[in-house]
């Protein structure tokens, strides 16, 4: 990692997160993108000139995010890549991070707070030197799959809404002998975990042996509690 203030570090990219550096509409709410900022630095490499692109309409666009990105930009236009054309060349061949083939752009990822910062550079006079694609990570969990219920006939549902997943459960557990119900917990939320095992127990009368503690979130990915 290279540091430039205490609260931003930049990493190189590796290949196969280049695609972070690039617009993709279809991927936009999934990945909470807040927009990108598309610089240069003129005819003679010294100046810089800048034009922002908002994504998801802008939705994202806050107060807290612009004053972020406003302390970002600074920091590096003061001694980082961002100073001129010949900064942002040595940068790149002092740092690496290679995400074409190419080898004409390179990519820097930091995170700052809530967001994620992906910097891509082409130190190449005549182009547009500089793209920076701003995430909110934040936004990247809302619409996770919270949990998914099917049934015998073939028919699936996912929840992004924790209430209306353990609604669900509520409402269908009881039919489960008739209809082939099954659920699956895919959040790390241990509110919720147990809440569907505590249903699941309570239809044979039973009571959930596993207090919330033992629902503490697991390392790695959810791999889902299931009512079999």
């Amino acid at each position: 990692m290279t540091p430039y203030h205490n609260r931003f570090l930049l990493r190189p990219a590796a290949r196969e997160e280049a695609g972070l550096f690039y617009s993709d509409d279809q991927a936009d709410r999934a990945l909470g993108t807040v927009g990108h900022v598309r610089m240069d630095f003129g005819s003679s490499g010294k100046g810089f000139y800048h034009t922002w692109w908002p994504h998801n309409r802008n939705r994202f666009n806050t107060p807290e995010f612009k004053e972020i990105l406003q302390q970002f930009v600074d920091t590096l236009r003061q001694d980082g890549p961002l100073k001129d054309l010949p900064s942002m060349e040595r940068f790149c061949r002092q740092n690496g991070g290679a995400i074409t083939e190419d080898s004409r752009s390179y990519g820097y990822l930091a995170e700052v707070g809530n967001y994620r910062f992906c910097l891509r550079c082409t130190p190449c006079p005549g182009e547009y030197q500089c793209y920076l694609y701003c995430y909110d990570l934040r936004r990247q969990t809302m619409d996770r799959p919270v949990g998914r219920i099917s049934f015998a006939n073939g028919e699936r549902m996912e929840f992004t809404d924790p209430q209306e997943y353990l609604r669900a459960i509520r409402e269908e557990l009881p039919t489960k002998d008739v209809t082939g119900f099954r659920f699956e917990t895919l959040t790390d939320d241990p509110a919720v975990r147990k809440a569907a095992d505590d249903m699941a127990y309570d239809l044979y009368g039973e009571e959930n042996p596993r207090p919330l503690k033992d629902y503490a979130p697991r390392q790695g990915p959810a791999q889902g509690d299931i009512l079999m």
